[in-house]
């Protein structure tokens, strides 16, 4: 199933990028982390450090990784 975003639509391997930047930086009440589809913040807070998943985009998948300093990195 291909990732959906705030607005209905498919989130791009660009995007989600966006979206994995706005996560690792934006403090959860921000503005920017409220634009975060929900369905990857979960994803993304499931993740434990060393572990792996994949996310499919609209123009393909993405790997997401959680590093070792608790941020989450998109290969």
């Amino acid at each position: 199933m291909t990732m959906i975003g705030n607005d209905g639509k498919p989130v791009s391997k660009e995007g989600l990028r966006q979206h994995l930047a706005a996560y690792n930086t934006q403090s959860r009440g921000s503005k920017e982390f409220a634009a975060i589809p929900r369905a990857l913040v979960t994803v993304c807070d499931n993740l434990k450090a060393g572990k792996t998943t994949y996310v499919k985009c609209l123009d393909g998948q993405l790997q997401l990784s959680r590093r070792k300093d608790n941020s989450v990195q998109a290969a």
